[in-house]
């Protein structure tokens, strides 16, 4: 994964997530605040147009000077993808994927949750064209299911990892193939 998807990922994550905050370690020692609250270096909003103008080959690529991301604020990193938060006493897991949401929803549909009713969970895909990312959301409509919440999460995040992998590989692929065509 490149320094700008690992930014572009983590800024949609921030801008979509209500009271989230990153935590940037840039290449000078610099530690840079992504945040709604005042007291931040820059907010979400600011920090996105940075992050898709980084992704224009006319535009300087700031994401190389970011060595590090963490995140904080009303999000909790639980690994693997998965992030957690908990508003208005409704836990939440969200995964942030490079697929267009098309592709992201399929794969959704192939996971095969049969342990769980379909009605007791609801996952909501808020694509962000600008970042070329989708995020997912991941809540419980019915609290008996509220313990398959972080394995099911779990899954989906790997779904999407395995897939973006694919498309890389095939990626990858094809473009050896043109390359070697025009020698």
């Amino acid at each position: 994964m490149t320094s700008l998807e690992r930014l572009r990922l983590a800024v949609a994550l921030a801008h979509t997530v209500r009271g989230a905050e990153l935590h940037l370690s840039t290449d000078r020692g610099e530690q840079i605040v992504v945040s709604h609250h005042p007291a931040a270096d820059i907010d979400p909003c600011a920090l996105r147009r940075v992050a898709a103008a980084s992704a224009c080959p006319t535009q300087p690529d700031y994401s190389k000077r970011v060595v590090d991301i963490t995140f904080g604020g009303t999000l909790i990193d639980l690994g693997g993808g998965v992030f957690s938060s908990l508003r208005d006493d409704v836990a939440r897991r969200w995964v942030v994927t490079l697929l267009d949401p098309q592709r992201a929803a399929d794969v959704m549909e192939d996971i095969g949750l049969e342990a769980v009713p379909e009605s007791a969970m609801r996952a909501s895909l808020k694509p962000d064209s600008g970042l070329g990312v989708t995020v997912l959301a991941i809540s419980v409509n019915d609290a008996r299911y509220h313990y398959a919440l972080d394995e099911i999460a779990a899954q989906v995040a790997a779904a999407f990892f395995v897939e973006e992998l694919r498309r890389s590989a095939i990626a990858i692929t094809h473009s050896n193939n043109r390359k070697e065509g025009a020698a």
